[in-house]
């Protein structure tokens, strides 16, 4: 039976229902996980990242949704009678429950869950998890689904790894796995031969940070063909950014425009060996959303802000894009497959010009007695033919007055590309 899968939009929590499917109440599902407070159900294609357990054994990091029989269970209580409580068709499964299933070892996933929960020991326990499971692999389904909106710790990717997360990506498009936002089976090898011709960026940390601030206040945009750095590219940020926490954006021409597909990590944070099976299988990146942007405008908050964002900056020499040098055992991969090693930079916020002697940055006002800090923004600014036509540029926060004066001290900004921001609490990250 297709259901809408509803969240909590409070937890993020996907919710189990009790009662008639097609009148439902909600329910948080029960897992080590213990919540406190009512569910506020919303459909969960709302939220962008959702705090999903595994459907089998409680962990909070699933990878795969795996279909299978339609199952519910009656939920007794001691007034008599009963309500129905309905699990569903569509089980998430993290990466050491999926290889367990797949591998013909089910029992263990149960002698998982059972061993998760604090009433672990009791017999009747065991018996009552492995029955749901059965329920549920009795109808299951070949394929798999993978799970991109959990927030998994960010990767360490450095320059040297776009190679091979690149090519990790085209065989993910080109195998059987089904991914988020379908695109057709034409659409998945058009990005795949996208990722195969791209030319290769990696942002440093100093421009993702521009990139985020910017991208924040980016208006309604215009894009064009001449604001691309390539025709087609992978570009990797320093680390993940926005709410939506983007790791990479890819896009590929097509005649019409092009496609836009927006990634974040995965994986990080399993044990060794599951991870290294999670990098064979999956890669490093996770494809979220794949827009197809033509001479339409770019609307405020769209997922494509920030690549988008990204070009811009390129575009208006804000950016160096310097190439980098690929290690050796990655240009020997390539020879030995006889492909032409691919073109890979390091986008880099260009150093600022000295000041010419006089220039006291007053406008014609005067001279200025103190600094004060005019803060980053868009503007529209002619350009083309007569300076007839308009296009969007970023303009740096700095600091307007004569260098040897003291800074207002009331003045804020945002210092676009040069603040740091702290490290987060828990970051555990890999090596690829």
């Amino acid at each position: 039976m297709n259901r809408t899968e509803m969240a909590c939009r409070r937890c993020g929590l996907p919710l189990n229902t009790l009662g008639d499917p097609a009148n439902p109440s909600y329910i948080h599902p029960i897992g080590p996980a213990e919540t406190d407070h009512d569910p506020e159900p919303v459909p969960a294609t709302e939220m962008h990242t959702l705090a999903r357990q595994c459907d089998f054994c409680g962990e909070g990091s699933p990878l795969w949704t795996l279909v299978g029989g339609d199952v519910a269970a009656v939920v007794l209580n001691p007034a008599g009678g009963g309500l129905q409580q309905n699990y569903g068709d569509k089980w998430a499964a993290c990466a050491v429950c999926e290889q367990l299933i797949s591998t013909g070892r089910a029992a263990g996933v149960a002698e998982r869950a059972a061993a998760k929960y604090p009433w672990a020991d009791i017999p009747q326990a065991r018996q009552r998890i492995a029955k749901l499971h059965e329920a549920f692999l009795r109808g299951l389904q070949p394929g798999r689904i993978l799970i991109t909106t959990t927030a998994w710790p960010p990767a360490s990717l450095q320059a040297s790894d776009l190679p091979r997360v690149r090519d990790r990506l085209a065989r993910l498009y080109r195998g059987t796995d089904t991914l988020p936002n379908p695109p057709t089976e034409q659409l998945r090898h058009t990005i795949a031969d996208g990722l195969d011709r791209a030319k290769l960026y990696y942002v440093d940390p100093e421009f993702t940070d521009l990139t985020e601030r910017a991208a924040d206040h980016l208006p309604e945009a215009v894009v064009t063909d001449d604001d691309r750095p390539s025709a087609d590219g992978l570009l990797l940020w320093s680390r993940p950014i926005t709410t939506r926490q983007l790791a990479a954006a890819s896009w590929t021409q097509d005649g019409h425009g092009y496609h836009v597909t927006c990634y974040r990590h995965i994986g990080t944070g399993l044990e060794p060996a599951i991870l290294q099976h999670v990098r064979e299988q999956v890669g490093w990146l996770a494809p979220t959303t794949t827009i197809h942007i033509g001479a339409s405008v770019l609307p405020e908050g769209d997922p494509a802000a920030p690549l988008i964002t990204a070009w811009l900056l390129i575009a208006q020499q804000i950016a160096d894009t310097t190439p980098a040098e690929l290690d050796r055992a990655t240009r020997k991969s390539y020879a030995r497959q006889q492909r032409p090693v691919p073109e890979l930079r390091v986008v880099r916020i260009k150093p600022r010009r000295a000041r010419p002697a006089g220039n006291t940055g007053t406008g014609g006002r005067g001279p200025m007695q103190e600094r004060e800090w005019v803060e980053g923004h868009w503007k529209h600014v002619a350009h083309g033919p007569g300076r007839s036509q308009r296009r969007l540029k970023f303009i740096k926060a700095y600091l307007r007055g004569p260098d040897d004066k003291p800074v207002r001290a009331s003045t804020t900004v945002r210092l676009l590309g040069t603040a740091k921001k702290a490290p987060p609490e828990s970051p555990p990250t890999d090596r690829p």
